[in-house]
């Protein structure tokens, strides 16, 4: 939770709600279940400990991959995006990159770019 103070103009109480309304919206509305192949080039993921492909509420997608100690994430928005790579200081704090923040909460991360959020959530298991 210490992580949410470092989003501007947010409180914990809006994230949680964002995060609450994304879970009931992604209840509703399963997503797809084709098959995609990885975005990442091999040298971003060295050392992948989980990859994940991220639907989202405003129905864009992310390819996302934890990396090396699972402090690095490396996000790439499907299916031509740029590949940026954030940064926590430790578990549970904010990712932060040059252009993105990343907070998780359970199967779902929460993204700002440019002060818009845009919730994700992950695939269920085999799908």
């Amino acid at each position: 939770m210490r992580a949410l103070r470092y989003l501007p103009c947010l409180t914990a109480a809006r994230i949680g709600a964002v995060l609450f309304a994304g879970m009931v919206a992604g209840a509703c509305n399963p997503a797809p279940s084709e098959p995609v192949e990885p975005a990442h080039e091999t040298h971003l993921t060295p050392r992948l400990i989980a990859q994940r492909i991220m639907y989202c509420d405003d129905g864009s997608r992310a390819d996302v991959d934890f990396i090396d100690d699972g402090l690095k994430m490396a996000v790439t928005w499907l299916p031509n995006g740029r590949t940026e790579i954030l940064h926590a200081q430790r578990t549970g704090d904010e990712f932060r990159g040059d252009r993105s923040r990343a907070v998780v909460a359970g199967g779902s991360i929460a993204f700002t770019q440019g002060g818009k959020i845009r919730v994700c959530h992950r695939t269920p298991e085999g799908s």
